[in-house]
């Protein structure tokens, strides 16, 4: 039998590969804008943290971008560069405010992860690609978008949290 050490990256793996695939089905949905995502991947994001899982999650963040970039061929382009600073921004900030004496909702975290997602990407745009402070005029939008698509995804996972609980499949050792 395997040690529990090799079980739990066994179930990260599989969350890993998961969210990964939802990160690049989600490149084959239609967009009213060319950069708007909804960020459906980040619905698991959101749904390990809220179960005691933010080391996990900081590795399936840094992996769906990575090897979503790899598989996708997007890997050294700029689009990676922004997803990855807006995903560690989002986490940076997500963890921050669950930390907080104020207790935010799962919906909350993941609107404040989404507005901070969108505001990574564009600060990134603005110092690497464009590096022209036109590009922050786009932020009003980028509001609005972030707080539409964190609703969203924090409403996905506060019903994963209510039907799945990976975190006892993840510390179970009898598998």
């Amino acid at each position: 039998m395997s040690s529990d050490k090799e079980k739990k990256i066994i179930v990260l793996s599989f969350i890993t590969a998961f969210t990964l695939s939802i990160y690049i089905l989600e490149m084959f949905i239609p967009k009213p804008l060319p950069f708007m995502k909804i960020g459906l991947s980040n619905v698991m994001i959101v749904y390990m943290l809220f179960s005691n899982m933010p080391y996990e999650a900081l590795i399936v963040t840094l992996a769906k971008t990575l090897v979503g970039g790899f598989v996708t061929g997007t890997l050294f382009n700029p689009t990676t560069l922004m997803s990855l600073n807006g995903g560690l921004l989002a986490y940076l900030f997500m963890i921050f405010f669950m930390k907080t004496k104020i207790n935010f909702s799962v919906i909350g975290i993941s609107i404040i992860g989404s507005v901070m997602h969108n505001m990574g990407q564009l600060l990134t745009v603005n110092l690497f690609v464009i590096k022209n402070q036109k590009i922050l005029y786009l932020f009003p939008l980028l509001l609005i978008l972030a707080l539409a698509t964190g609703l969203f995804t924090g409403y996905s996972a506060f019903l994963l949290l209510k039907h799945l609980n990976l975190r006892s499949l993840y510390e179970k050792t009898d598998f």
